[in-house]
């Protein structure tokens, strides 16, 4: 089972978002309505309309991540119960998700159950200038580290310091709505010490939609002929066969061969940075082999060709569906997780620590979800 994370957000009132005392009314009023650990506390970053994206802006709520790994089902439900109850003259409005971190690459469990519609948090930790070794490097490297990552950290912005011309528009248009987030690890703080206004945070998040289906959808109508050909419509056999074979990239954006992580030159450039500043940092032998190794795994870039039958469901003129379920789905599910991760592992070491970076499946609360969850 994935680590679990129980996600509380509660979002201001319009009047309370331009003030800078509504947080630290409303962050204990959540700790006291409930006694499960907080793991995380969050604030939901808002600029005013015309101000620059990379301003400070304004807190305009509050999120809590609780860890509910080993929470048992009936535990998780109370919980959210619980929390569902919770109201405050200055929140507007109180929801629940859950959040699953996913290993990187996917395993096939959670490759499986992926949906194809969804949310995204990427999550990184800051470095605090380690590596650094004289004063004034540090204190550069912790006074600027939260501003590069806001501009930094999402994959969909444009301009300088940000790093959308990494990816391409196509890839880029499977993403929207991003939001970002500050986070304050607790260790056993009580949370009237945390400041989320203007605190030191340890690290930064951007939460952003997804939607894969027309990629996939794409990638099916302009692989035939090239990757596979329909059945023979007068040819009627109990056991059909048809072979897909994605060995020679396609001409379409979506293919995956045009992804940020299968550059091979550029890849390669920026992976043999990491470890030169992972040794700057650390030199630890063991978290090099590690960065080396998942890095690699990352980059493969398999293409292996699938073979379907009759225990698929292969039917004679309805081979598009079974291709992008059985195919085209759990290949560009990988490779579009593959991208996100070698991104956030590659795109700022000095500012972003290694081996912390994290991409957390959000999802609206349900007890069948959680169930389902649960089970594994």
């Amino acid at each position: 089972m994935n680590h679990l994370s129980l996600v509380w957000d509660v979002l201001f009132v319009e009047s309370a978002i331009t003030d800078s005392k509504s947080a630290g009314i409303v962050l204990p009023a959540m700790g006291e309505h409930t006694d499960h650990p907080v793991r995380l506390v969050m604030n939901w970053n808002t600029v005013r309309e015309g101000q620059k994206t990379s301003g400070a802006g304004y807190t305009s709520g509050l999120r809590f991540v609780m860890d509910i790994t080993d929470s048992s089902t009936r535990e998780v439900n109370e919980l959210n119960e619980l929390l569902c109850g919770f109201s405050h003259e200055l929140v507007a409005s109180n929801t629940i998700s859950i959040a699953e971190s996913l290993p990187l690459p996917l395993d096939r469990r959670t490759r499986k159950s992926f949906p194809l519609v969804g949310r995204l948090m990427l999550s990184v930790r800051f470095t605090h200038g380690l590596g650094y070794d004289d004063a004034k490097s540090i204190k550069n490297a912790i006074g600027t580290q939260t501003k590069e990552t806001k501009d930094g950290l999402d994959p969909l912005r444009l301009g300088k310091g940000s790093s959308g011309k990494r990816f391409s528009e196509e890839f880029r248009s499977l993403m929207s709505d991003s939001y970002w987030f500050r986070f304050f690890p607790t260790g056993g703080r009580e949370l009237s010490e945390i400041n989320v206004v203007t605190g030191a945070a340890d690290g930064g998040v951007y939460e952003l939609a997804y939607d894969l289906r027309v990629a996939i959808e794409g990638l099916v109508k302009q692989s035939e002929g090239a990757w596979w050909n329909q059945l023979d419509p007068d040819e009627l056999t109990l056991t059909p066969t048809l072979i897909v074979d994605m060995k020679e990239p396609i001409g379409s954006s979506f293919d995956p061969s045009t992804f940020h992580h299968l550059d091979e030159t550029g890849a390669e450039k920026l992976v043999q940075n990491v470890i030169d500043i992972e040794m700057k940092q650390t030199g630890d032998e063991a978290v090099l082999e590690d960065l080396r190794y998942k890095l690699g795994r990352l980059t493969r870039g398999r293409r292996i060709p699938r073979q379907l039958t009759s225990e698929h469901g292969l039917v004679q003129g309805l081979e598009r569906g079974l291709i992008g379920q059985e195919v085209i789905r759990p290949w560009l599910i990988d490779e579009f997780v593959n991208c996100l991760g070698f991104f956030l592992m590659t795109r700022k070491p000095k500012y972003w620590r290694n081996g912390t970076v994290e991409i957390l499946l959000v999802q609206p609360y349900s007890d069948e979800l959680v169930e389902s969850l649960k089970e594994v």
